[in-house]
């Protein structure tokens, strides 16, 4: 992969972040294959597979129903061929008890020619999730 391969996916990433958090979802939708499917841990309040081109748009509304003032801090990012790692920190405080929640993980992007065709996030403390929007049973 040459330096120009390389930038064009971390600048589709770092694009669809931005297009996301402006709620952008027509041109989300855009950059995603028909068959784009999520899987989210199932021991996630929000755990479980969304598919299609709106599946984005489906979690990112599930998600951001249990916290307030979410954002995103982007970190490293590992590129090849037909893979994006990202390492984020999510931050939001949580609408049960109100926690403040600097939660590490990394989204893996999967891609197919030029659109995503999928998205593996992998928390690394589901536990303290389900804590913080007291769905831990």
């Amino acid at each position: 992969m040459d330096a120009g391969q390389y930038q064009a996916i971390v600048d589709r990433v770092n694009g669809l972040y931005a297009l996301t958090a402006q709620g952008r979802w027509d041109e989300v939708e855009e950059q995603l294959t028909d068959d784009f499917i999520i899987r989210e841990a199932e021991s996630l309040p929000f755990g479980g597979v969304y598919e299609g081109k709106q599946a984005l748009q489906q979690l990112y509304t599930t998600v951001f129903d249990f916290w307030d003032d979410p954002s995103l801090e982007t970190g490293d990012m590992t590129i090849s061929e037909n893979t994006a790692i990202v390492m984020l920190t999510f931050h939001a405080t949580s609408r049960h008890n109100g926690e403040r929640l600097a939660m590490p993980l990394c989204e893996v992007f999967h891609l197919r020619g030029d659109k995503f065709c999928g998205i593996t996030p992998y928390y690394f403390d589901t536990a303290a999730i389900a804590r913080a929007t007291g769905t831990l049973g």
